[in-house]
């Protein structure tokens, strides 16, 4: 969703469509946003333009952005829209940025306070796993490395020190649902590694939008201890997609799950839009 760049603050710019297979794209929307250094926003500018947003800046990109944008898109028409998924994604977009810091060796990472890394906060960040025992034996996070992204940096329109995070949802005439995100960093030597992918395929009742057979298949992740919560997504099956955002949220949580899976999986419940739009 995001390409993000760091310096005196951060640069949030996102880009989401609906496409239908036999009429192309049916709505789409971007945003452009900037932060401080405390992630505060700064501004915001979207398209299609909508005053509401403003009411945005001025906060805290982390903790309860969520709940604000729903505050302020509070409708069912609003929750199905593009924009409405390019500010949900806005919190996200900003932890990912942290890695982008992180590879040019930004001095924000230099020293970190250990209360700001919360154990057990998923697989990854289990408090005997490779990265919090790395953290401790040196007092740094440590760097993880992902392999060469397939689409170089020029394919990928990134400049260096970028992030991007790529997200796909599909949906068929039968029900068969397939989805992926990857985290994507441009080195400021212009080289472009993949951090993070995962790739998701459930089959959906499309009659009573229920889930079932969601199975999550690691493809790239940066620590030993991450793999293991794939089994989480499996949690969905029996599930209406209607429930999703908020069962991922209130209950997705601890090592047996990951940040970022989770926002793959919360964003299933954008299949009732597709299956809409299939007619």
């Amino acid at each position: 969703m995001a390409d993000v760049t760091g310096g005196r603050g951060l640069r949030l710019s996102g880009a989401a469509r609906d496409e239908v297979s036999d009429r192309g794209v049916v709505a789409s929307a971007s945003v452009d946003a900037t932060l401080d250094r405390a992630q505060t926003l700064v501004s915001l500018a979207t398209a299609p333009a909508d005053e509401r947003v403003g009411a945005l800046v001025g906060l805290t990109v982390g903790r309860g952005f969520r709940d604000a944008v729903d505050g302020v898109l509070s409708s069912p028409v609003d929750a199905a829209s593009p924009l409405y998924l390019l500010l949900d994604d806005l919190p996200v977009a900003t932890l990912i940025s942290g890695y982008a810091l992180l590879y040019r060796n930004d001095p924000a990472m230099r020293v970190v306070d250990p209360s700001r890394l919360q154990a057990d906060l998923c697989a990854g960040w289990a408090t005997e796993g490779t990265m919090l025992r790395a953290f401790r034996s040196t007092g740094r996070i440590p760097v993880p490395m992902g392999p060469p992204a397939a689409r170089g940096a020029v394919d990928l329109g990134l400049p260096p020190g970028a992030m991007r995070r790529e997200r796909v949802v599909e949906v068929d005439d039968a029900g068969a649902v397939s989805a992926m995100f990857r985290d994507t960093h441009v080195s400021l030597d212009g080289d472009a590694t993949v951090l993070h992918e995962y790739a998701l395929t459930a089959t959906l009742d499309t009659r009573t939008l229920v889930l079932s057979d969601a199975v999550a298949t690691p493809v790239v992740l940066p620590w030993p201890e991450c793999p293991a919560a794939a089994a989480s997504a499996s949690r969905l099956d029996g599930h209406s997609v209607d429930e999703l955002r908020d069962l991922v949220r209130r209950e997705f949580k601890g090592t047996s799950t990951c940040t970022h899976l989770n926002d793959l999986l919360r964003s299933l419940a954008d299949l009732r839009v597709l299956v809409s739009l299939r007619g």
